[in-house]
């Protein structure tokens, strides 16, 4: 299925696209994975915490607009869904 990511802020910069689309198997561990094929290594780490086998705590990541730790359970994605990953805010 295909899945598209957007990045916002930093992680746009940083990668040099606003989005990609990614085939995936619709879980969000191969999503990254995928993505990673396509962004680089570094974008896998930069989101994806491995220890905890899931996204990182200092990003935030939405799913069709709504913030993936407020999605209980195993989270599943679906053909055309739009992950958006932001990077931490920091500011005062």
């Amino acid at each position: 299925m295909k899945v598209k990511i957007e990045l916002y802020a930093t992680l746009r910069d940083k990668y040099g696209v606003k989005g990609i689309v990614v085939e995936c198997d619709g879980s969000i561990k191969n999503l990254i994975e995928r993505a990673s094929k396509l962004l680089g290594r570094d974008f896998f780490d930069e989101v994806y915490d491995s220890k905890r086998n899931f996204v990182r705590e200092d990003r935030i990541f939405t799913i069709n607009g709504r913030n993936i730790k407020d999605i209980k359970g195993e989270i599943r994605l679906k053909e055309g869904d739009v992950v958006a990953i932001f990077p931490p805010i920091a500011g005062g």
